[in-house]
């Protein structure tokens, strides 16, 4: 979004100077001591410091930014310069929409920033921008037509004399659609288009650009440019250009200013290495790309963003871990397969312990100092170079845990290294991480002594999952034995000799969150019948386990809600309930009506053990709107939904959930599984027991009861273990035994 502004370029204001020459971290610094917290800032100052911040990443400060932009706008101060940039909060979020991975957002934003840039007279550059957002945002979920008709629109604007630098801007624009619609021979051509129709100008323009500072003013345009080219080079197998060029660009200067384009530039620079068998220095690109990356999602507050953001990136780590086991570094592959794989709840939870502990020692200003250090390291800031912020935090750091050792293994979000998950384990437990995209598909056995990789086919695993739990809806859906010796055989057994002892660890990922590994069959027997199982998202997630004990004993049994409808009843449930109540000494039964929400949301936090036997809803499209279904009270409706659940503050050592489907989450992009057991272990739970699939009502009640009654002599893991096997002695088909799995811990 650069001004296009006719006269000397060397008499422009230096925010155009620095705008024009892609030194964004210093337009940044120029533009906070201008606007400040200033609540009449103006629009024309409102816009750079808004694009500095997306440029370089800074998302904690775009969105209010973005925010302070709107309202000024909405107010009647539309203008920069003579322009009218009233699309611009639009086409910022847009944008910000886009690298968060949130698709439908930006296509809603972009459609908004289309309208406002429709009328006859509007800046022509902001409809260029409009056009090349909304065609990408539609390239990028795969809404091919869409893209190819917002690409045409965009192509037939008229960029002729006095409009011709803003071709620059309709070619970038056309690039990045062909390149996200795998049209790599498309990009090159648009490139070309651009070089021919503005190519007299610019050089003619750099007559007049001798007075100014830094690098030329035609900066904003050529690095993206070079960017695109590069790698359409490399997608068509112009390696030695490529290189060359991406060689070039990790040179500028500028470069380092521009957050969004150095990451992708690092991870194309790996590919290239590697397509010329130079795994290590591959792997050395790939591991400067995920650092910048992980830096950036830090600055991001909102969960959802987190996510996102991480999702579109998930190649980059893929590349990498393959690549580090091919050179034989099992662990350092493993590291950062973790790195990938639900990294936002592993912020969250780090977050929730922090501020737990934090309330209970006096360090809160420490750690404010500690939060804003970790951001500024964050973000890119010529004037303080990133030792000298990183020697802050590290600082800081050492302060805070001299005053609160308590918080040693809380005070940094980072991902927990391998060797801290090897020591988290229980001797005699083995980890199996599952870890990959598409036909690619790693397992990984950790355990305290070593850890192995292997690579696994998934080739038409989701098919076989699918089949499966197909089978597993009922014993008349067919024979589920085929299915789950193949899947054993795929992801089991390449892992003979590694698996030693009983106790096992299982953190899926993508599909494999919705398979019961209990069901799989070697030939010869279930994995129940061999293994005590338990789940983890992610194996991160142990060090927020460590060390957590539920004080007392006390069981809060909710069974059977009034729902309003006779139809919603669930005797069973209350059947069940009531049995386990007469099981546990120090249990609260609430029945019926006396189960409201409320009065459950109040009585949870007493307890250090809650059995939920009601409905249960998942949202796949809205997890976050899944829930359990509880007695309305008040003015509320009764649903208590995951959202809800985030908001608890429990110490319980148990969470039961035995309802329809409670186990099921929707994977998000990183695997990130957004559900019920997410919401219950970020509220305060060591250990969910939850279902995979509706199950019969009498096997249930029997397994559950089974359940509680071995807790008293076993760990939870065995204690379910052993309930299930009671189960299908008598009813022999999984449907009725498998659904159920402990997620947390298991001891």
């Amino acid at each position: 979004m650069t001004l296009v502004l006719g006269g000397c370029s060397a008499m422009l204001p230096p925010q155009d100077q620095m705008f024009q020459q892609n030194r964004f971290a210093e337009l940044r610094q120029l533009m906070e001591a201008k606007v400040g917290p200033n609540p009449a800032a103006k629009t024309g100052d409102l816009v750079y410091l808004c694009f500095a911040y997306a440029k370089i990443r800074a998302y904690d400060r775009l969105s209010p930014c973005i925010d302070r932009l709107q309202a000024r706008i909405d107010g009647g101060d539309t203008k920069l310069y003579w322009f009218d940039f009233s699309a611009a909060p639009s086409l910022l979020r847009a944008q910000a929409a886009i690298e968060l991975g949130d698709f439908p957002k930006a296509i809603e934003q972009s459609e908004i920033a289309y309208r406002l840039t429709q009328p006859k007279g509007v800046y022509l550059q902001m409809k260029i921008y409009a056009l090349s957002v909304r065609s990408l945002a539609f390239a990028l979920v795969g809404q091919r037509t869409e893209a190819e008709r917002f690409a045409t629109e965009l192509a037939a604007v008229d960029t002729s004399y006095p409009d011709t630098l803003m071709a620059s801007d309709k070619y970038i624009g056309l690039a990045r659609t062909r390149m996200a619609l795998g049209d790599h021979r498309g990009a090159l051509d648009a490139l070309e288009r651009d070089d021919s129709e503005t190519g007299f100008l610019k050089a003619m323009t750099v007559v007049t650009t001798v007075g100014m500072v830094g690098e030329s003013i035609f900066s904003y345009w050529e690095l993206p440019k070079r960017f695109i080219r590069a790698r359409a080079q490399l997608e068509v197998g112009q390696l030695d250009a490529a290189r060359v060029a991406f060689d070039a660009l990790l040179k500028e200067a500028a470069i380092e200013q521009n957050a969004d384009l150095l990451w992708l530039i690092l991870d194309d620079r790996g590919r290239l290495a590697e397509r010329q068998g130079d795994a290590a220095a591959a792997a050395g690109y790939w591991r400067r790309a995920v650092d910048l990356i992980e830096a950036q999602r830090a600055t991001i507050r909102a969960e959802a963003g987190r996510i996102g953001f991480v999702g579109d990136k998930q190649g980059l780590y893929h590349r990498l871990v393959s690549s580090l086991i091919a050179q034989g570094d099992d662990a350092g592959a493993f590291a950062y397969a973790e790195r990938a794989k639900a990294r936002a709840l592993v912020d969250l939870l780090g977050t929730r312990d922090l501020r737990r502990v934090a309330r209970a020692a006096p360090v809160e200003g420490l750690m404010g100092q500690l939060q804003q250090a970790q951001q500024a390291l964050a973000t890119i800031d010529p004037a303080s170079p990133p030792g000298l912020r990183g020697a802050r935090v590290a600082e800081l750091t050492a302060q805070l845990r001299r005053a609160a050792p308590e918080l040693a293994s809380l005070v940094s979000a980072q991902a927990s290294s391998a060797e801290e998950i090897q020591a988290l384990l229980p001797d005699g437990e083995a980890l199996v991480e599952y870890f990959g995209g598409g036909d690619d598909l790693v397992a990984f056995v950790v355990t305290r002594r070593g850890i192995v990789a292997r690579r696994l086919d998934g080739r038409g695993l989701v098919d076989d999952i699918q089949s499966l739990r197909t089978r597993l809806q009922g014993p008349d859906k067919g024979d589920p034995l085929p299915v789950a010796q193949r899947l054993h055989a795929r992801l089991l057994t390449p892992l003979d000799g590694l698996l030693q002892g009983q106790r096992l660890l299982v953190v899926p990922h993508g599909p494999l969150h919705y398979l019961p590994f209990a069901a799989l069959h070697d030939g010869r027997s279930f994995m129940v019948e061999r293994h005590a199982l338990r789940m983890l998202p992610a194996a991160g997630v142990l060090a927020y386990l460590s060390g957590r004990r539920a004080n007392g004993d006390r069981l809060l049994l909710v069974g059977n809600p009034d729902l309003g409808q006779e139809k919603y009843d669930l005797p069973h449930a209350q059947v069940e309930a009531e049995a386990i109540h007469k099981l546990w000494p120090k249990s609260m039964l609430l029945v019926r009506r006396q189960a409201g929400k409320e009065t459950v949301k109040r009585l949870a936090a007493t307890h250090s053990r809650l059995h939920f036997a009601s409905h249960g809803v998942f949202r796949p499209h809205q997890p976050l709107a899944s829930g359990l279904l509880l007695s309305p009270e008040g003015d509320t409706d009764g649903m208590l939904t995951v959202a809800e659940i985030y908001e608890l503050s429990l110490d319980a050592d148990l969470v039961t959930l035995s309802a329809c489907e409670t186990g099921l989450g929707a994977i998000k992009n990183g695997d990130d599984v957004v559900g019920l057991n997410r919401g219950f272990l970020f509220a305060g739970a060591r250990t969910i027991v939850s279902s995979l699939w509706s199950v019969e009502d009498e096997a249930t009640k029997e397994l559950m009861v089974g359940f509680y009654a071995g807790l008293a002599k076993r760990p939870k893991r065995e204690a379910l273990r052993q309930a299930q096997l009671a189960v299908k002695a008598r009813f022999p088909h999984p449907f009725y035994w498998a659904a159920f799995q402990l997620t947390g811990d298991g001891e």
